[in-house]
């Protein structure tokens, strides 16, 4: 994982922490939106799959996958 990742991951993990159990989330509304969107969109996208493989590899034990995406289009998880 290379350094800018890495650091997206870190706001990540500390963003779901303090999420309280049984919301759901996108990744850029998890991240903040602002900031979300100041990243290089490369950098979303490959966080965005890494993310999801790392959910659907039981790495994050207490958030799922949802099966319908938001209004925006965006990929949704619930943390339980």
């Amino acid at each position: 994982m290379n350094s800018k990742l890495k650091s997206i991951f870190e706001v990540i993990d500390a963003q779901l922490d303090d999420i309280p159990n049984n919301q759901n989330f996108s990744l850029p509304e998890l991240y903040g939106e602002k900031e979300w969107d100041k990243l290089y969109i490369g950098d979303r996208v490959m966080a965005g799959n890494m993310f999801r493989r790392e959910v659907l590899q039981g790495h994050y034990i207490n958030v799922s996958l949802l099966p319908k995406k938001d209004r925006k289009k965006r990929t949704q998880y619930l943390k339980h």
